[in-house]
């Protein structure tokens, strides 16, 4: 268990700021939407679904909001029909990227997309032809608050004895890595020990890292950081070594 998964230099998620709420809340409801879509309306078979519920409450989006999201994938309201997509670009120096998110209208995504690459001298890639390089992993977040009463080597020992692939230690939280399928297994024995953990996700690890010029630095976080803001992208991802977005 080395503690140096990488993630904050590979995984980009927004912080929670007043200005930015509105647009982090459409965001969270077309996820609900889209998990009980795919996979039902029902928390007991739909891991996904339940999942997002988590991470929607500890955002803070009202419980009427995360039922309406819901309804919506049964065709009972007018809303438009939400789906995920993840894209894959070369950026700066041939630099991998991986764009996932959820949209309700993917020609206009493609064509916004297409034009934020290509302002930044990006190009949409062969499917597969950058999704090889990279990983599915579970992700759990473990916050030092909601365990008050272990010290930060109790917290890590249980970690480990969980079953995690990895962790990294982030202030005061842990980003809990577990191999793909055993995300809820992990979790559960962490709650039996005592660490709970909130916002169960995935990401994608890079299997391998390039380094990246000064230049080619500036002009992939600029690309990046361009992805991010786009109101239908949840994560963007890449395998260009110390890498920063905001």
């Amino acid at each position: 268990m080395s503690g140096h998964s990488k993630w904050s230099q590979i995984k980009h998620k927004k912080s929670i700021t007043d200005q930015k709420k509105g647009a982090l809340f459409s965001k969270i409801a077309r996820e609900l939407t889209a998990a009980a879509r795919a996979g039902g309306p029902d928390t007991d078979t739909n891991a996904r679904l339940r999942a997002s519920i988590e991470h929607a409450r500890s955002s803070g989006l009202p419980k009427d909001n995360i039922a309406r999201a819901i309804l919506r994938a049964s065709g009972a309201t007018d809303a438009d029909s939400a789906s995920d997509f993840l894209y894959e670009a070369f950026g700066p120096e041939g630099v991998l990227i991986l764009i996932e998110g959820i949209t309700d209208n993917k020609n206009r995504l493609l064509a916004e997309i297409r034009k934020i690459l290509g302002d930044h001298g990006a190009k949409f890639s062969d499917p597969g032809a950058v999704l090889w390089n990279f990983e599915k992993r579970g992700l759990l977040f473990v916050d030092r608050k909601d365990s008050p009463g272990a010290t930060e080597d109790q917290i890590e020992l249980a970690v480990i004895d969980a079953g995690a692939r990895d962790y990294e230690k982030d202030g005061d939280a842990w980003i809990v890595e577990t191999l793909a399928g055993e995300t809820e297994r992990v979790q559960e024995r962490l709650t039996a020990s005592g660490i709970p953990t909130k916002e169960p996700g995935y990401g994608y690890r890079a299997k391998t890292h390039i380094a990246l010029s000064a230049s080619g630095r500036a002009a992939a976080t600029s690309l990046l950081n361009a992805l991010s803001d786009h109101d239908d992208v949840e994560d963007v991802y890449t395998n260009a070594e110390t890498i920063t977005h905001i």
